[in-house]
């Protein structure tokens, strides 16, 4: 019998409304996040409602990787080997890019950098269910009941769900100066300076505005200066506040050089950045503060 090849193809109408990356892998990262969407959503068991992650927050460049490396080094769980160099847990970041909107955008545009609004972000949620549901394989290292948590500067805009499938949760949220922070991103990404330190703002007050309605228990705001300047007495509330029981490392003192603040600040590209309202309600002033690491994180 002869073949119809003029028989057209059905498309399901929500496969003709993915936009067209354009890459294969994109391709691939749309259709799923469509599949993913028409999931049914998950009801939160007594069992995950009662855990008790740590979440890491801030903005890029703020020094979240280094404060997560404190913690797993003093016995957090943060996933084990799937964890990258910079102390993130691909099961939890694929979650947050995807709420984000970066599924398609991830392989080649700077999808934190446009964020969305929180109604956006909350037709998303299917993703965090998703990585819930998923647990079992981010625990696959973890050999004891030791505290737990991951790190992402995207937690800062998807905060609001997260809290929303773990109410018991630990928010620890890092503000470095907005400014270090614009010059950092302008270097590495080539983002302008004043809308870096917008981007910031925008990253920090989200943050604390998902955490505002916490008991004080379960929140901690740490300035990255503060670990700086005080590396003992910051590292010891920050365990504090993970309930992890463990000794301040001495090495902690070695990882910062004050002395490369005063470079920032002779920056000519400071002058058009040395003041936001954001940056004087974290204790900011006109002057870039002398706390610089070794390294950006």
């Amino acid at each position: 019998m002869a073949t119809n090849h003029s028989r057209r193809l059905r498309v399901p109408s929500w496969l003709r409304m993915v936009p067209a990356p354009t890459d294969v892998p994109g391709v691939a990262l749309a259709l799923a996040g469509r599949l993913m969407l028409r999931r049914p959503p998950m009801v939160a068991t007594d069992l995950v409602s009662n855990e008790v992650p740590v979440i890491v927050a801030g903005m890029h460049r703020s020094g979240t990787s280094i404060f997560t490396e404190i913690l797993a080094s003093a016995g957090m769980y943060i996933g084990g080997s799937a964890a990258d160099e910079h102390h993130e847990s691909w099961h939890f970041s694929r979650a947050n890019r995807a709420m984000l909107g970066e599924a398609a955008a991830m392989l080649y545009e700077f999808g934190w950098s446009a964020p969305k609004t929180r109604d956006f972000i909350e037709e998303r949620r299917a993703y965090a269910e998703r990585a819930v549901r998923e647990l079992p394989g981010f625990f696959a290292d973890r050999a004891d009941e030791r505290a737990w948590g991951w790190k992402d500067p995207r937690n800062s805009l998807t905060l609001d769900i997260w809290l929303s499938i773990f109410p018991n949760a630990r928010v620890l949220h890092i503000v470095r100066d907005g400014r270090i922070v614009a010059l950092s991103l302008a270097d590495r990404d080539q983002l302008e300076p004043s809308f870096g330190l917008g981007l910031w703002a925008h990253y920090v007050e989200e943050a604390e505005q998902a955490m505002c309605g916490l008991p004080e228990e379960q929140r901690c705001t740490i300035r990255y200066e503060d670990l700086v300047r005080e590396p003992t007495a910051t590292v010891s509330r920050l365990l504090d506040f993970a309930r992890i029981d463990a000794p301040v490392r001495a090495e902690t003192r070695t990882l910062f050089s004050p002395e490369r603040a005063s470079a920032r600040d002779a920056d000519p590209r400071i002058d058009a950045i040395r003041e936001h309202p954001a940056l004087e309600r974290f204790g900011y002033g006109r002057a870039v503060e002398a706390a610089s690491p070794t390294f950006d994180s």
